[in-house]
């Protein structure tokens, strides 16, 4: 074969970049929310919508995803406490709220009394996910915090913001963490798991959580807001 001493313009790095790991708090800088849709993989006949909120740092890339509601996500569940009595847990749609509010008001405040202002003429979830995406797409680039706990799926630990809602005994949601911000901290009980995985076999982080398998998991008027006044 002739030799070619030729240097062309292909690319010469790879670019891909790893997950960030669970159970760390990292600094991190906001690259913009999205929305994303995509069939199912093992149903394609169902199809899915969510909403991305990205950041990125030195180590890697994190997206909060959350699935756009469906019927049924508004339900609360419970399961047995382990020292007797229900637990109830928040909605699906109860923490997906949480996460856009506290995304609005960690990263764009002003932004965010604009929403709420706004709010009153909201007709459907993508309405709430157009004025994030407006507010926060002049906030691109601003530095932050961001803590991530783990969660078990399909036999590894994957990261994942914190549990950000509570119920209290009378039945009351309330602000249980903070997954962004300046004044992130893990609690003692995170500590010990924390702990826990950083002294087990280290998980593979180099590829994405797909998409298609999560969802495969789980199922103009004067009334009509105005992006524009966001």
């Amino acid at each position: 074969m002739a030799f070619n001493f030729g240097i062309d313009n292909k690319p010469v790095v790879r670019n891909t970049r790893q997950q960030l790991k669970p159970w760390n708090i990292y600094d991190v800088k906001f690259t913009g929310c999205e929305i994303r849709e995509f069939d199912g993989k093992k149903d394609p006949s169902q199809h899915y919508k969510v909403l991305a909120i990205n950041f990125e740092n030195e180590d890697g890339v994190f997206s909060v995803t959350q699935f756009f509601p469906k019927e049924g996500d508004d339900v609360r569940h419970s399961y047995d406490g382990k020292n007797g009595g229900k637990v109830e847990m928040p909605s699906n749609f109860e923490t997906l709220m949480a996460v856009v509010k506290q995304t609005a008001m960690i990263l764009n405040p002003k932004g965010f009394e604009a929403m709420q202002a706004a709010s009153s003429k909201f007709k459907s979830f993508d309405d709430v996910a157009a004025a994030l995406i407006k507010i926060t797409d002049k906030v691109k680039g601003t530095e932050t915090k961001l803590k991530l706990v783990g969660r078990n799926r399909d036999g590894k630990v994957v990261a994942d913001i914190p549990r950000l809602v509570g119920i209290n005994k009378e039945g009351e949601a309330f602000v249980a963490d903070n997954y962004i911000g300046s004044k992130l901290f893990f609690s003692d009980y995170e500590e010990g798991k924390r702990a826990e995985y950083l002294g087990s076999k280290p998980t593979d982080m180099s590829k994405k959580d797909n998409l298609e398998d999560i969802a495969d998991e789980q199922e103009n008027n004067d009334d009509e807001f105005d992006l524009a006044n966001l």
